[in-house]
């Protein structure tokens, strides 16, 4: 397996939410806190957040690939970096190792954008820097790993709940009440 370097995107601005996720508490923990402390079980020895409170995006407003993007100039000793957004707290550490594990440039769950595995290298570098510098451009993950010939695993091996984000209180108060139940 590959040096792998994680990052947390948390620099969206929360609208739906109505306050900053990144330190929403969620059973006693930060968002970050959570991700971050997933990212290190999956074997990331450098861990890093983008965002308002972390690394700031080179292309400011130009959502999570500019992160992506910003992070790449400080995962030193890494070869892959793990890309989590920081509002998926139900992501089992066993499907990050899946990611981490899997060859390829860019490794994905099939029909969705994140978590994401991405190997540090020029290519995937000038394909980021291509495409942010390209105004009104499509920044989005999936224009992004359409031309890298991403591997798609299949999310039918996950838990259900492992990919939903948590983006508005209602989807907190769920998500608790569900591990409340499991308990």
């Amino acid at each position: 397996m590959a040096k792998l370097g994680g990052l947390v995107l948390a620099g969206g601005a929360s609208r739906r939410m109505g306050r900053d996720k990144a330190h929403l508490s969620v059973q006693g923990q930060s968002l970050t806190q959570i991700m971050v402390s997933k990212l290190r079980a999956a074997g990331c020895d450098t861990v890093m957040v983008s965002g308002p409170h972390g690394i700031a995006d080179i292309y400011p407003g130009q959502g999570p690939l500019a992160g992506i993007h910003a992070a790449f100039a400080h995962m030193d000793d890494a070869e892959a970096m793990l890309i989590v957004p920081v509002d998926m707290p139900a992501l089992c550490v066993r499907s990050l190792h899946a990611l981490g594990e899997t060859p390829g440039d860019a490794v994905l769950y099939k029909h969705q954008s994140l978590p994401l595995k991405l190997v540090l290298n020029d290519e995937i570098r000038c394909r980021l820097e291509d495409i942010l510098a390209t105004p009104d451009g499509d920044w989005s993950i999936r224009n992004f790993v359409r031309g890298l010939g991403a591997h798609m695993l299949d999310p039918e091996v996950l838990d259900r709940v492992e990919l939903t984000n948590l983006n508005t209180p209602d989807d907190v108060k769920n998500w608790e009440k569900c591990r409340e139940a499991e308990t």
